[in-house]
This record gives structure tokens, C-alpha cells and sequence, in this order.
């Protein structure tokens, strides 16, 4: 099995065995991943967003890899739901932004939690050499995450 092979299947394991407690989150919500998907980006928190204002709806699909009419259609699901609010920009009246919602910020609160508390749980059962070895391995993941995000935000669409 080469590294690859090696990676996905420790990603399928560490998913099997964590993931009973992610679904009981998303059942409660009825949440797919791309909902949270969009609502992780819509959350200023989370930092991936760098402008001063809210997304509009296509600079949102780029942002998550969707068609724009897909995403608007995603949006309008959201914004019937309360996860997700959808209005007009003042300076260009043309133009729809999207924001989070209190009702959004309360999912993603709740996923948060149960990912923290699952993650939490795994943490429990590491030596503190293994804890610190997962802590500079998270470490070089985020970088990499950040690097492939912001190469994908400088492609031309």
C-alpha cells in the first residue's frame, strides 16, 4: 500500500468511528454537507472569507465549487430555512449578497460542538507525545489547506 492508499484508508477508519456522533448533529438539522459547507464559508469566524463584504451569490458558488444557479438555488432553500440571509447591496442595487443568519450561526455552533467533542474523545486516548505528534500534523494540514485555498481563490474563473 503506498501513501495514498495508506492516507485514505486511516481517513475511512477515523470517519467510520466518528462519524455516529457528526450525524446525530446533522439529523437534528437536516444538514448536508454542502449546507455546511456554505455556512462555514459564510462564517466570518472562520476567516476564509477576506472581504469587508458578504459574498453574492456567484462569488458564494465559486467559493464552494458549485454552478451559480445550483448555489442560488441552495441559497433560496437556506434563507426559507433561517440558516442563511440573502439582500440587497447599497451600493449596487443589482447585486444580492448572502450573510449568515443568527439561525445559521446556531447550526454551525452546534456541528462545532460535536466535532469538538468527538475529536475531544479521540484525545482522550493518546499519550502526550501521540497528542503533540497530531498537533504539528494538524498544523502542516491547515498550512496546506490555506495554500490550496488561496491558489484556487487566484485561478481565473
Amino acid at each position: 500500500m503506498d501513501d495514498r492508499e495508506h492516507l485514505i484508508a486511516l481517513i475511512r477508519s477515523m470517519q467510520r468511528d466518528s462519524m455516529p456522533s457528526l450525524l446525530r448533529v446533522q439529523e437534528d438539522d437536516d444538514l448536508s454537507i454542502i449546507h455546511i459547507a456554505l455556512l462555514q464559508v459564510l462564517d466570518r469566524e472562520r476567516g476564509v472569507l477576506d472581504e469587508d463584504t458578504d459574498p453574492t451569490v456567484k462569488e458564494l458558488a465559486a467559493l464552494v465549487g458549485r454552478s451559480e444557479s445550483r448555489t442560488s438555488r441552495l441559497v433560496d432553500r437556506m434563507v426559507r430555512r433561517g440558516l442563511v440571509d440573502r439582500y440587497e447591496d447599497d451600493a449596487d442595487r443589482r447585486a444580492r449578497r448572502v450573510r449568515l443568519s443568527e439561525g445559521g450561526e446556531a447550526a454551525l455552533h452546534r456541528i462545532s460542538v460535536a466535532r469538538v467533542e468527538a475529536q475531544t474523545a479521540l484525545w482522550g486516548h493518546m499519550t502526550h507525545d501521540e497528542q503533540k505528534a497530531v498537533l504539528h500534523s494538524m498544523e502542516i494540514f491547515a498550512k496546506a489547506a490555506r495554500r490550496l485555498r488561496d491558489e484556487q481563490r487566484d485561478q481565473p474563473d
